[in-house]
């Protein structure tokens, strides 16, 4: 009799930078999870824009033999700023609106470093976790210590009562792109 085993995380969902003028050791660990994504035959879900690590990433899973779902407000679809690597590409109305939709579509989300609207993502889909919302998890690749001090005031949050520790469950931080791999293929 033969058993297999599914891999319950298939959709990927990644939260990035959109600038292209960022160092390239992002861009370089930007590629390893999109080749892993490919490689693995996962789905990428992502911001959808032709900018930054956003386009790296969709490029490198795209490549590599993933499926890339880009999930675009309309002012940046008009604006002409639609990844080309996408197989999919979700118009939505608004910011608001995208967030949603990549956490609907995605089994686990990764926050790769970025600016506000990276933390604004990752935030929001680990207080709508909180509050019952989906069960999935954030993972933040800490790449070059992006993400230290978020993870100080994170724990500063706890210890001071203004969050409890059982937001502990919902998000992890870890310091490569090959940590948070190695962390979703051991789940």
């Amino acid at each position: 009799m033969l058993f297999f085993v599914w891999d319950m995380i298939r959709n990927i969902g990644v939260f990035c930078s959109s600038y292209d003028n960022i160092d390239t050791v992002f861009f370089d660990e930007g590629a390893k999870l999109g080749e892993w994504i490919g490689k693995t035959g996962r789905r990428l879900v992502f911001g959808g824009t032709s900018h930054g690590l956003m386009e790296h990433i969709a490029r490198a899973a795209k490549i590599n033999g993933g499926k890339v779902s880009g999930v675009v407000p309309e002012s940046l679809a008009k604006a002409g700023f639609t990844s080309s690597f996408s197989d999919e590409t979700v118009t939505v109305a608004s910011l608001s609106e995208r967030k949603e939709t990549i956490i609907r579509m995605s089994d686990v989300l990764i926050a790769m470093p970025g600016g506000f609207g990276t933390l604004d993502e990752a935030f929001t889909a680990i207080a709508s976790r909180r509050l019952g919302y989906h069960s999935k998890e954030v993972v933040f690749c800490n790449t070059a210590g992006v993400f230290d001090d978020l993870d100080s005031l994170l724990k500063k949050l706890m210890k001071q009562r203004f969050a409890p520790d059982s937001y502990l469950n919902y998000y992890k931080i870890f310091p490569s792109v090959e940590h948070c791999i190695e962390y979703l293929e051991n789940k």
